[in-house]
C-alpha cells in the first residue's frame, strides 16, 4: 500500500523521496502494475491493485496524480471487480500526446484476467471524455478492443503522426489525424431532431453515399435562420450515428441516418458490474461518474441554477449489474428536484425553479402556427421520511395549499435513510411536489424555428385564439422538423408548468 515518488533536482542530481501510504478509504494490498505519463505540472498515474473493503474486497484500476508540489492525490477507482469472482485487472498504462488535438483524450489500457472456466486475459481500453481532465472521474466504460490474448500489459505512446501500442511480440499504430468533415447539408431531404435521437434523410440519387459514414461517427446539427446580416446557422446538438437504411423506388434513392444524442446513448449502456457509492459522493459526482461511461462530460455552466441537494446530499447509492443508463439516471435524479440537460458531448443539471424568468415570448412577433393548452389536477401534498445518525425518524412535508383548499388531496411519499437531516428531508419533499406539479400545466405549440430555444427554458405564450395571454410555460421537449418535400421547417415545443 505504499508508493514512493522520487524527484531528481536537475541542477545537482540530488534526489528527494515522497511517500504516499494509502488512505482509509482505499487501503491497498497487492499491486499488479502501474503506468504513467508526464505533463508540465504533474504526473498522471494508473495503478492496478487489490483493495480491502466492506462488505467485500476488490480488484481494480485506480487513477492518481503526483503533482509539482510532490504530493500524491488520493486514488479514485474507475473499474472494479469483487474478490472471489476470478477477475483481476493488471498491467495498466496511460498516455496523452504532448500536443493533443481537441478530439484526442487520455487513453488507458490494461488487462482483464479471468481465472475461471474458459479463462482469458483480455486487453481493455478506455479514454477521458472530451473536455475533462484526468482526475475528474470522467472516463468511458473500459471495453475490449483488440482480438488478442495478452498475458502481460501493453504500452502506449505517440508521435506526430500516429498513436502507438506495443507489447514484446507486436506493435500496432493508428493515425492521429482525423478525417476531413463531410457536409451533408446539400443532400438533406428531411430531418427530425427530438430529445434522444436525430433522423436525417439524404438524397442518394448520384450514389454519392454508396459508402456510408462509419457507425458512431459524430454528427453536428446546425439549424439556420435569416437575419439582417444574412443567412446564419447555430449549432443546436451533437449526435452519434447509430444505424442507417437505404431505400429506393423509381428515380429515387434515399439514405436515412439514425443518430443518438447523450440521452439516446444512455439507453444503450448498462452497468457491467455492481457499482456502489457508499455515502461518499455527492449526487453531482454520482451523475458525473455514470454519464461519463458513455462519453458525456458533466459540466457546471455559469448562470444555470442547481439545487442545494445536488452538492450536499451523499446518498448510499447502488447500481446492480445490467442496469441501463436511462434507468440509472431516473433513479439518481429522483433524489433531487433538478433535471439533466444533454447538450452535445456535455450535460448539466438545472434546478427548475418556479421563479425563473421568461427567456422568450411567442404569439405576438414570433407567431404560433398551432397551439394546444391543458390544465390538470396536480400533486398537492408530498412527504419525505428519513433517519438521523441516531436512528430518529425525520418527517418533512410540502403542500400546495391552493389546491388543498379546494378539497384536492393527491399525496406522494418517499422513505430514504439517506435523508439524515431535516434540511435534506425538506428538500426531498419540495422536489417531489415540484416534479409532480410540472405535468399539470401543459400542452404544445408549433412555431417557425427559434434556434436559440433550449430545453427547460421558461417562455411566455400569447394565443388569443384560446384566450391565452402572457402565460408562462416551461419547454419540456423540443421537436425540430425540416422537409424539403413539404416545404416545412418548424419546431414543436412540449409545454409544462413554469
Amino acid at each position: 500500500g505504499q508508493q514512493n515518488g522520487i524527484v531528481i533536482d536537475t541542477t545537482d542530481q540530488s534526489t528527494g523521496e515522497h511517500t504516499w501510504l494509502g488512505s482509509v478509504q482505499h487501503p491497498w494490498g497487492d499491486n499488479f502494475g502501474a503506468g504513467c505519463y508526464y505533463t508540465p505540472d504533474h504526473v498522471d498515474l494508473v495503478v492496478a491493485a487489490w483493495e480491502s473493503g466492506d462488505p467485500y474486497n476488490l480488484y481494480g484500476l485506480y487513477r492518481q496524480q503526483f503533482d509539482n508540489t510532490y504530493t500524491f492525490t488520493d486514488v479514485d477507482p474507475f473499474i472494479t471487480a469483487p474478490e472471489g469472482e476470478g477477475i483481476t485487472y493488471e498491467f495498466p498504462d496511460c498516455h496523452l500526446p504532448a500536443s493533443a488535438q481537441d478530439y484526442e483524450n487520455t487513453l488507458i489500457v490494461g488487462v482483464e484476467k479471468f481465472t475461471g472456466t474458459t479463462a482469458y486475459t483480455r486487453p481493455l481500453i478506455c479514454h477521458a471524455v472530451r473536455e475533462s481532465d484526468f482526475y475528474s472521474m470522467a472516463f468511458t466504460e473500459p471495453r475490449p478492443f483488440l482480438d488478442v490474448s495478452s498475458s502481460y500489459g501493453m504500452r502506449l505512446q505517440s508521435t506526430t503522426g500516429y498513436w502507438w501500442l506495443e507489447r514484446p511480440d507486436g506493435v500496432w499504430r493508428s493515425p492521429r489525424a482525423a478525417a476531413a468533415p463531410l457536409d451533408l447539408t446539400p443532400d438533406i431531404v428531411s430531418l427530425r431532431a427530438k430529445r434522444g435521437n436525430l433522423t436525417i434523410e439524404l438524397d442518394n440519387s448520384r450514389a454519392q453515399y454508396a459508402t456510408p459514414p462509419e457507425k458512431r461517427s459524430e454528427v453536428v446539427l446546425k439549424l439556420g435562420y435569416r437575419t439582417t446580416a444574412g443567412n446564419e446557422a447555430v449549432e443546436v446538438g451533437r449526435y452519434w450515428l447509430d444505424s442507417w437504411e437505404y431505400s429506393s423506388s423509381p428515380n429515387i434513392s434515399i439514405l436515412k441516418l439514425f443518430c443518438l444524442d447523450g440521452q439516446g446513448l444512455a439507453s444503450q449502456w448498462s452497468s457491467r458490474f455492481l457499482m456502489r457509492w457508499p455515502a461518499n459522493k455527492t449526487v453531482w459526482e454520482i451523475v458525473q461518474e455514470i454519464i461519463c461511461r458513455w462519453g458525456i462530460n458533466l459540466t457546471s455552466p455559469a448562470g444555470i441554477p442547481r439545487s442545494s441537494a445536488v452538492d450536499n446530499l451523499y446518498p448510499d447509492f447502488t447500481l446492480p449489474p445490467t442496469t441501463r443508463g436511462d434507468v440509472s439516471l431516473r433513479r439518481i435524479l429522483a433524489f433531487i428536484p433538478d433535471s439533466l440537460v444533454f447538450t452535445g458531448n456535455e450535460a448539466y443539471l438545472k434546478d427548475l425553479r418556479a421563479d425563473e424568468a421568461s427567456s422568450y415570448s411567442y404569439g405576438i412577433t414570433h407567431v404560433i402556427l398551432q397551439g394546444e393548452y391543458r390544465q390538470a389536477v396536480p400533486l398537492t401534498r408530498a412527504r419525505a421520511i428519513g433517519r438521523d445518525v441516531d436512528d430518529n425518524r425525520i418527517v418533512e412535508d410540502a403542500f400546495d395549499w391552493t389546491n388543498l383548499q379546494l378539497g384536492i388531496d393527491i399525496f406522494s411519499q418517499d422513505y430514504d435513510p439517506n435523508l439524515q437531516s431535516a434540511a435534506r428531508a425538506q428538500e426531498r419533499a419540495d422536489a417531489i411536489l415540484r416534479k409532480g406539479s410540472l405535468p399539470a400545466q401543459g400542452g404544445q405549440i408549433t412555431v417557425p424555428p427559434n434556434v436559440g430555444q433550449e430545453l427547460y427554458d421558461v417562455i411566455t405564450v400569447t394565443d388569443k385564439r384560446c384566450g391565452i395571454s402572457s402565460k408562462k410555460y416551461r419547454v419540456m421537449d423540443i421537436d425540430a422538423n425540416y422537409s424539403l418535400r413539404e416545404w416545412q421547417y418548424r419546431q414543436a415545443f412540449t409545454l409544462g408548468a413554469p
